[in-house]
């Protein structure tokens, strides 16, 4: 006979330590929300020519800021204010 064990792997963060990591998370949620909104009142206050000039169209602008990534051939970039060092 053979036997099966289950063992549970438990967190091991302190309740104080997981409210940290959901608020962090929270935090960076809402910066990339404000980050969002941003380059779309940007891209929105360009004229069309210069919208023209980097490969857009009116159109465009929330298609590409609201995509992921492998959905469009250009697309909003997320992660581009973690590595610029803010």
């Amino acid at each position: 006979m053979t036997s099966v064990q289950f063992t549970t792997t438990r967190n091991s963060l302190t309740p104080a330590a997981r409210l940290a990591e959901v608020l962090k998370g929270a935090w960076h949620a809402y910066l990339d929300w404000r980050a969002r909104h941003a380059t779309l009142r940007i891209l929105r206050s360009l004229d069309s020519r210069t919208l023209h000039d980097i490969g857009l169209h009116r159109d465009e602008i929330e298609s590409v800021v609201d995509s992921k990534r492998g959905d469009r051939r250009r697309w909003y970039d997320a992660n581009w204010r973690r590595r610029s060092g803010r």
